[in-house]
């Protein structure tokens, strides 16, 4: 059982994801990860940043916060992303429809599908007023 840590709070900027992805891969680098490991991971993580930034509900005078953090853990990876854009569970009623034909479905959806689709475990809990998503990627 190894645990290694990486620990970040992003700016409420969507420019900052790039710093974000940069950070990402030098952990994978460090620790070894497969290129697809990092891959899904930064594209997750673009994806949650984002839509809480465009789409979170923060109450009026409060700074978005967002904390990230990686761990390796028994062979898995598993990334922390922890909010206060109000309370969302992408658990819940979530699931886009995939059947319909193209032009009728609405706009919106695909990017969490497949963040939640790409995770080995997905869970969500809403604790100290703070949302939180856990993944979990197999490393084997």
């Amino acid at each position: 059982m190894i645990t290694r840590d990486f620990n970040v709070t992003v700016a409420a900027r969507v420019s900052e994801l790039r710093n974000l992805s940069a950070m990402v891969e030098t952990f994978g680098e460090a620790h070894d990860l497969p290129p697809r490991t990092n891959f899904i991971i930064n594209l997750a993580l673009e994806e949650l940043v984002t839509n809480t930034l465009v789409h979170g509900k923060f109450e009026h005078g409060v700074d978005p916060q967002i904390d990230v953090s990686l761990s390796i853990h028994d062979g898995r990876v598993i990334v922390v992303v922890k909010s206060n854009g109000g309370k969302f569970d992408p658990t819940k009623n979530t699931n886009p429809d995939t059947t319909s034909e193209l032009d009728s479905r609405p706009i919106g959806g695909l990017g969490l599908h497949l963040v939640k689709s790409q995770a080995d475990a997905f869970s969500y809990e809403f604790v100290d007023g703070l949302n939180q998503l856990t993944l979990e990627y197999k490393l084997s």
